[in-house]
């Protein structure tokens, strides 16, 4: 690995899980952000990436589809990062409804769209005063149709 680019390894869809390990130790955060955006990493290396400092690692982290429901309880914390974590459908059911009081459209919309959010949230959500988060709603699938209209 030593010969290699760093960052091109960790854009390169074939990378291994042990690889992106191994390189989300690296000094750049740019490489640990391919990392945290990377299709093969392992829910043990978004677990570390979750304690990154570059807010932007944590971003992938927060928003990846492999990230496990604990980082996500942590991630939350967070209060900057409650957008990716409102759009992740391993985020705890407890943890999207709160969601849909948030003062921020852009956490709503993005909650709108996530397909774990739960039918009565989106109908909430339906009837929000922001016209951005209503024709998010419809995009979610699961929005039942006579709601959506």
């Amino acid at each position: 690995m030593s010969d290699q680019n760093p960052l091109l390894l960790a854009q390169d869809p074939n990378t291994s899980a042990e690889i992106l390990d191994k390189l989300s130790e690296d000094e750049n955060p740019f490489v640990r952000v391919r990392v945290a955006a990377h299709a093969n990493i392992s829910e043990e290396t978004l677990v570390k990436l979750s304690k990154d400092e570059t807010p932007l690692v944590q971003q992938f982290v927060a928003e990846h589809v492999k990230t496990p429901a604990a980082t996500l309880i942590e991630l939350n914390k967070n209060s900057d990062l409650a957008y990716w974590v409102a759009g992740n459908p391993n985020t705890p059911i407890d943890i999207l409804c709160n969601f849909s009081n948030h003062e921020n459209e852009n956490v709503r919309s993005s909650l709108s769209v996530n397909p774990s959010t739960p039918v009565h949230v989106l109908s909430k959500l339906l009837k929000d005063v922001d016209e951005g988060v209503r024709e998010a709603v419809k995009k979610n699938p699961n929005t039942p149709e006579d709601a959506a209209e």
